[in-house]
């Protein structure tokens, strides 16, 4: 689990920190769970991205996610960053640009993203994607667990 949001049972969460010499590290682990390790950390923070679910039809659709951070430690300043990503035939894409809330000195971050779908123009595969940063540095990017096919083409901003 990840304080202030409760990701469900079984869900990939990342802890990333700095160790008290100022290395970094991470480890993922599953929702109600417990933990493979405990490190000394300086600071150190966890994140969560929920599902992808797909709302509406046509030119009314979108996708909707939530993704949540919570840090302690000496971590100063926090937010996150997301983003859709698409499959091509060339590898995994931004389907939208990189989208980040606000910085924050609060311990928890909360925050529910959308995307459109543009209609047609091609089937592909779905996915959000998030990374956390911090004052002391930046969490590797993870996925949702899951993807969508549908066909909403390439982004059209």
């Amino acid at each position: 689990m990840v304080e202030g949001h409760r990701a469900v049972p079984g869900t990939q969460v990342i802890e990333w920190g700095k160790t008290k010499d100022g290395k970094p590290y991470h480890f993922t682990y599953r929702a109600s769970q417990p933990k493979p390790r405990t490190i000394a950390a300086a600071a150190h923070c966890s994140i969560y991205i929920s599902d992808v679910k797909f709302h509406g039809a046509g030119a009314g659709a979108w996708f909707q996610w939530e993704t949540s951070q919570i840090c302690s430690g000496n971590y100063g300043w926090q937010y996150i960053r997301t983003q859709m990503w698409r499959s091509s035939w060339s590898g995994p894409r931004g389907y939208t640009p990189w989208h980040q809330s606000p910085k924050t000195t609060k311990s928890t971050v909360d925050y529910g993203w959308s995307a459109d779908c543009n209609d047609g123009g091609g089937t592909y595969t779905y996915y959000p994607v998030m990374k956390g940063v911090a004052s002391f540095g930046s969490s590797p990017t993870t996925r949702s667990d899951n993807d969508l096919r549908k066909n909403c083409g390439t982004y059209r901003p």
